[in-house]
């Protein structure tokens, strides 16, 4: 008899438990003149009074919440129904239509809200186990004997994965998960933090390759990928508020048309960003010292490739459009500049001195990255095309030509192989110094015009028009480069740097460098012409 009631007791017992770990979802109604609001402390849905059929609706969206919350209390989540959401958007909170509800997109968008989830093969794994949701009979490890096994999220998404590696990562993700479940790492998972050591032994009974996944492991437990917006291929956005991006790509082409080239866009996008930091650190320790807060909390940057823009760009402080992927570091030391300027909020100005901008986003990017050697490449490559039909040339251009080559080849620099002469900070700052002076004479062969107004680096900028130190914005845009390098070389990073926060509605070169404009151009020409071989036929 004792046993029996002990066995009740048991029972019991585990039904409490398990009841109290699936509590049903609990919403109090609030009637408002525009919404019915449904919430609790995690909770939160809001529906439109132009949303038809209100409570089939409310219904629709509770079911999941309660099959959602069964699996493990939901930590938070936000829902906006209104009709005016034809676009889905999702940030902080859900916001969409009633009709996308219904969708699969809607549920896993519910999961990834509910524990603040980033990673796609985790929302893809819970969205079956959760919703119960048929598994397709795939021997996805036969599919990875051939093919490179990663999860970042692009590869959930055609075009940038083939039909195939999509359903095959669906699988392994589907696989992978539950795997992790009855590992008892349910709490990772629902965390966002599951890392490589987590999945050794899932692979090795599966016979997968985890090489290249450990390959981008720091894109992992990171960023989602979605294809919410219309008229956008694919967006890619990370967990980090500070240090972090949105990426939109408006345009298909090359650069980023498969998944494995955009992983590696956005590693190298990392590596640069460390670099120029390090760079900093090592080269202007003082500078560092006083603006680390700046250097090292980046405001969160949306980038837009798209191919189909005029020029890249950084724009309104936080938005920078990529025609050409191999601008991303030029532009985010615009925006870090920026960062640094109105970081001392001395005077009324956007921005800094334009020619000191520009000149210092050169730099930073030829010193501590490989950017500027891709940039060269492409660049001479052009004009190595144009040489070898120099018969649709007129002759100002067959002259800049024949001198280019001839100097270049003065200075050991081959055109068909940089990586001699730009291996290292002092060859790369070197080469586009000889390059970039190909600007004081022959500058609209090196900026297309129409892009820069007179090929000036300045635009009309009004406001810096009247500064003492805004005279230099009239300098080609190339030389400028040239020139920035020589300051540099001459007064030092961190002198340059320093000038970046300095209020310049009253500041004269001969305060801040001890010599007029023109006595600096006069010393910066000197300088080429006693360390650069027949730089003369360029001046």
């Amino acid at each position: 008899m004792r046993k029996k009631i002990s066995l009740i007791l048991l029972i019991l017992i585990f039904a409490l438990f398990t009841n109290g770990c699936s509590q049903k979802v609990s919403l109090i109604e609030t009637k408002e003149e525009y919404f019915t609001a449904y919430a609790n402390e995690n909770i939160s849905i809001k529906i439109s009074n132009t949303v038809k059929d209100n409570e089939n609706i409310y219904n629709t969206i509770l079911e999941s919440l309660q099959k959602i919350n069964g699996f493990s209390p939901i930590e938070k989540v936000e829902i906006d129904i209104d009709e005016k959401h034809v676009i889905p958007k999702v940030e902080d909170s859900i916001k969409c239509n009633s009709s996308f509800i219904d969708t699969e997109e809607f549920k896993k968008e519910l999961i990834k809200r509910s524990y603040d989830i980033y990673d796609n093969w985790i929302s893809e794994g819970l969205y079956v186990n959760i919703f119960d949701i048929g598994k397709k009979d795939l021997e996805f490890s036969k599919y990875y004997e051939n093919h490179e096994f990663s999860l970042f999220g692009a590869r959930f998404f055609e075009p940038f994965a083939s039909k195939d590696e999509v359903e095959n990562v669906q699988a392994a993700s589907i696989d992978l998960v539950e795997y992790l479940i009855k590992k008892g790492k349910k709490e990772e998972l629902l965390r966002n933090q599951v890392y490589i050591s987590d999945i050794e032994e899932w692979a090795n009974d599966r016979n997968i390759d985890l090489s290249y996944q450990r390959g981008i492991d720091s894109l992992m437990n990171r960023m989602e990928v979605n294809k919410l917006k219309p008229n956008i291929y694919l967006t890619l956005n990370t967990k980090e508020e500070i240090n972090g991006f949105t990426i939109d790509i408006n345009t298909m082409d090359e650069q980023y048309d498969t998944a494995k080239k955009i992983e590696d866009a956005i590693l190298k996008f990392d590596a640069d960003i460390v670099r120029i930091r390090e760079g900093i650190k090592k080269d202007a320790p003082n500078f560092y010292r006083d603006y680390s807060h700046v250097i090292e909390n980046m405001p969160k940057i949306h980038y837009y490739f798209d191919i189909d823009a005029l020029i890249n760009s950084a724009e309104a402080e936080k938005d920078i459009v990529l025609k050409s992927l191999l601008a991303q570091i030029h532009e985010h030391n615009h925006i870090l500049i920026g960062n640094y300027f109105k970081s001392k909020k001395n005077n009324n100005a956007v921005r800094p001195l334009l020619w000191l901008d520009e000149g210092m986003a050169n730099y930073l990017d030829v010193a501590y990255t490989d950017s500027s050697k891709f940039i060269i490449e492409e660049m001479l490559k052009s004009i190595s095309y144009a040489k070898e039909n120099d018969n649709k040339l007129d002759e100002e251009a067959k002259e800049f030509i024949d001198i280019m080559f001839k100097v270049l080849k003065e200075n050991n620099i081959e055109v068909n192989n940089l990586n001699k002469v730009m291996k290292d900070k002092d060859g790369r700052i070197n080469a586009t110094t000889i390059i970039s002076t190909m600007g004081v004479k022959f500058g609209k062969f090196i900026i297309p015009k129409g892009i820069l107004k007179d090929d000036e680096v300045g635009l009309n900028i009004s406001s810096q028009n009247v500064w003492p130190m805004g005279t230099g914005n009239h300098i080609n845009y190339r030389a400028n480069q040239s020139f920035t390098n020589y300051l540099i070389h001459e007064y030092g990073l961190e002198k340059l740097l320093y000038l970046i926060v300095e209020d310049f509605s009253t500041l004269t070169y001969e305060e801040y460098f001890g010599k007029s404009y023109e006595e600096l151009k006069v010393d910066w020409i000197e300088y080429l012409k006693e360390n650069i071989k027949a730089i003369e036929l360029m001046l």
